[in-house]
């Protein structure tokens, strides 16, 4: 029942957002379809975690620990970004950037994508999977693309035709492995993860093998590992701030998940160390290619966005190096990184609104012109960089001590010099927009209750999970990573 009713929440929100005749309607209808959503995924996830996996339509739909993870990370992500979207594109429609009309496209759209996402992470059918994942760009380009700029435009173009490409290298991988079920279990197991994950040890070596390489190549595109990550700065940059957030604190997730889907198969077929040195090679130059762009970047959204990149590479390493900590470490950097990026991406929201742009140079003495933003600013680059006493800080010494524990010391070295040089630039960035003297004439900005809890919630789970690991949390992740490390369904 919940499964159900987490499908149909958002669709249900989109929709009646676009029909009703008034703004004011619209921001409360979405308040409440995000309420709705929220609450559930987060039914679902607890049923999930508390008594094992959930089906519904035959085995069209199944959730397990690790569905249950993305689905929490989709709805919650997704309910902070509805309450910023309030404020957030009501100042658009009072600064003349979208027209009143629009207003109603944008909720469709936005619960729309929260819809796609969902389904991504409740199907069974690695087919299904794929559709899923390709839908999330199509529905998210428009999104990309809604302030309808020059800038906007090419940017959403890029990002669907890249994505597009390289969906199409994952296509060829969901094929091959219909394929090699098609020889080893017959027409009945199709393309049911379930099915394949349980009878993986006698699928063919090498169609496998083929085939995880073609949706690493696919997926990884959608999940932002370099080099295929170029789309990946043009469309958070251009998109609303709302949407870069889910972009970037969930989208990216997405990808990841279906990457992680097929390395379950592959290595019940290979044995763990092909698929895992492959998440590991990708995981390391992700985790190198983004620090240079990182050092130079003069625009705060692309330098949130290559940050992304940077943090996803970091979980592939964790998943990568593999083992109890490295596990752990990785999935409980994935959710940390889903709380934490919003959260910047909102406060990017703001300053653009106040200083008219998102130029690092023009945005000058923040904590001084919009206090509880500026201070977020600071904070949030803190947490983004792994400084004590936030929950990334954790994570990367976690994935560091299993680089060492399991004897990769060179990629903990990699590591450890990437975190270090990445935090003394983003460190400078984040003074100089806190403290400096401003340059442009600043408009007000009204965050409003809905924006004031979009911010002060991730900040304070970020300081949560530096400190303390609540048991349900620990004991959640513990459960999707005996799944990954092949400790049952």
């Amino acid at each position: 029942m919940e499964l159900l009713a987490l499908l149909a929440a958002p669709l249900v929100t989109g929709v009646i957002c676009r029909l009703a005749p008034r703004r004011s309607w619209v921001e409360a209808l979405n308040a409440i379809g995000a309420t709705l959503t929220l609450g559930a995924g987060l039914a679902l996830a607890l049923r999930v975690f508390r008594s094992g996996p959930v089906t519904a339509l035959g085995d069209l739909l199944y959730v397990d620990a690790l569905g249950a993870l993305i689905t929490l990370v989709i709805v919650v992500v997704g309910f902070l970004a509805a309450l910023y979207s309030t404020g957030y594109i009501k100042r658009d429609v009072e600064h003349g950037k979208v027209p009143d009309g629009h207003v109603g496209w944008y909720y469709l759209g936005y619960h729309a994508f929260i819809w796609t996402m969902l389904v991504t992470g409740t199907v069974n059918n690695l087919g299904l999977l794929w559709v899923a994942i390709e839908a999330t760009t199509i529905v998210s380009a428009l999104l990309v693309g809604f302030y309808r700029t020059k800038a906007a435009l090419e940017a959403a173009w890029k990002y669907l035709v890249l994505c597009t490409v390289g969906i199409t290298f994952a296509l060829f991988g969901v094929l091959l492995t219909y394929y090699a079920s098609l020889h080893a279990l017959g027409e009945e197991a199709g393309l049911n993860w379930t099915a394949l994950v349980a009878h993986a040890n006698q699928l063919d070596p090498g169609l496998i093998k083929l085939a995880f390489v073609f949706v690493l190549i696919g997926f990884g595109t959608k999940a932002g590992f370099a080099p295929l990550h170029n789309w990946l700065p043009d469309a958070h940059s251009q998109a609303p701030s709302p949407v870069s957030a889910v972009l970037s604190g969930v989208l990216l997730k997405c990808g990841l998940y279906g990457v992680l889907r097929f390395h379950m198969i592959a290595a019940g077929t290979l044995g763990p160390e092909f698929s895992s040195r492959l998440l590991l090679g990708f995981g390391l130059l992700s985790v190198v290619v983004a620090v240079p762009f990182i050092l130079v970047q003069r625009d705060l959204k692309r330098l949130l966005a290559y940050s992304s990149v940077e943090h996803l590479g970091l979980i592939a390493v964790a998943i990568g190096l593999g083992g109890p900590l490295g596990l752990y470490a990785g999935l409980l950097h994935l959710l940390n990184h889903a709380i934490t990026k919003p959260l910047l991406f909102f406060v990017a929201g703001n300053l653009s609104h106040r200083y008219g742009t998102t130029r690092m140079a023009r945005i000058r003495s923040a904590v001084q012109t919009m206090p509880l933003t500026g201070t977020m600013l600071l904070l949030g680059i803190f947490a983004i960089t792994g400084v004590p006493p936030f929950g990334i800080f954790v994570t990367e010494f976690g994935v560091i001590g299993a680089g060492f524990a399991l004897g990769n010391t060179p990629v903990a070295l990699v590591v450890i010099a990437a975190v270090v040089i990445v935090f003394a630039g983003a460190f400078g960035h984040a003074l100089d927009m806190a403290f400096g003297r401003p340059r442009v004439r600043l408009s007000p900005v009204l965050i409003g209750p809905l924006g004031t809890v979009a911010l002060v919630v991730p900040m304070a789970l970020m300081v949560l999970f530096g400190l303390y690991v609540p048991p349900p949390i620990s004991q959640v992740v513990r459960q999707v990573a005996q799944i990954l490390g092949g400790g049952g369904l």
